[in-house]
């Protein structure tokens, strides 16, 4: 148990420190226009500080895994939850970035509500029930991720994309609970739950890094990660016919840490991204950080 805690902690931490240091680099490196300046992919791909940042996402998934193979799902993610607070902390003192009391409330509500959640997982493998509904599922979620970006009304659309972007990414643990569900390797392989999880995770990675480059990491980050946390429990309701907890502490904690991260979402969703003034100073916008 020691040694799988000691795991998640790494994996917490190599993978916030991954995406800081694509959040600083995204600042730095030609715009992509919310992610889909396909060209322009390429001066991202020639950055090392940024290629270092996707080294550690890519191990830090590797030591999330090694820790759920020995220890509880609610006490990994419990801990993997704390790379919000760790990432609030680097975007504050690493790359300057000023926080609003609602913006504060915003992260501390959506950190309680991931961690509550993780405390209403169970260590029980979830049943492999066959999915019914996914594509409307699907659509509904694509629709819904046109929508945050059509509707955002500021220049950039910092908060459009990061609702996509977590809608996205969410919407690919939903396929890859279905690719679980393959009875074999080689059925895993020719199932269509592979190409729409790669695609779906690919978009959602590209639009992050777009409102990593359109909006501060500290509104970003946390937006993200709560929607790409709670879709794929909304799937497993929906598609896989799973249910909600109907005794015990999990009952009440469930729709709790629902509550709270909707909470926390309308929180940063509605404060951040506007202009605010500190001191009679205007608090810096991403794309004035990136210009300096």
């Amino acid at each position: 148990m020691y040694v799988a805690s000691a795991q998640a902690i790494l994996a917490s931490v190599a993978l916030t420190v991954g995406l800081y240091f694509m959040k600083r680099e995204a600042e730095r490196l030609p715009s992509l226009d919310g992610g889909w300046r396909l060209g322009v992919w390429l001066a991202f791909i020639r950055n090392r500080w940024w290629i270092l940042g996707l080294v550690l996402q890519i191990g830090g998934f590797a030591l999330y895994l090694a820790a759920l193979s020995a220890a509880p799902l609610s006490i990994v993610h419990t801990v993997m939850n704390g790379g919000i607070a760790l990432f609030v902390v680097l975007a504050v003192f690493g790359l300057g970035e000023r926080v609003r009391p609602a913006e504060w409330l915003g992260v501390s509500v959506i950190t309680v509500s991931l961690i509550v959640l993780s405390i209403s997982l169970s260590a029980a493998p979830a049943a492999s029930g066959v999915a019914h509904g996914i594509l409307p599922f699907s659509l509904a979620l694509f629709l819904l991720s046109v929508l945050a970006i059509v509707i955002d009304p500021a220049p950039r659309r910092a908060i459009g994309l990061s609702v996509a972007s977590g809608l996205l990414l969410g919407l690919g643990s939903v396929y890859a609970k279905g690719l679980t569900a393959a009875p074999s390797l080689l059925e895993a392989v020719k199932s269509a739950y592979l190409p729409l999880t790669m695609v779906a995770n690919l978009a959602g990675f590209m639009l992050m890094q777009g409102a990593f480059q359109a909006g501060r990491g500290v509104v970003v980050m946390p937006l993200f990660s709560a929607l790409s946390n709670l879709v794929p429990i909304i799937g497993g309701l929906v598609v896989f016919n799973e249910s909600l907890p109907s005794h015990g502490v999990a009952a009440v904690l469930r729709p709790l840490a629902f509550a709270l991260a909707i909470a926390g979402a309308g929180l940063l969703a509605g404060f951040g991204e506007r202009p605010a003034t500190y001191a009679g100073t205007p608090a810096p916008q991403a794309e004035e950080i990136r210009s300096r």
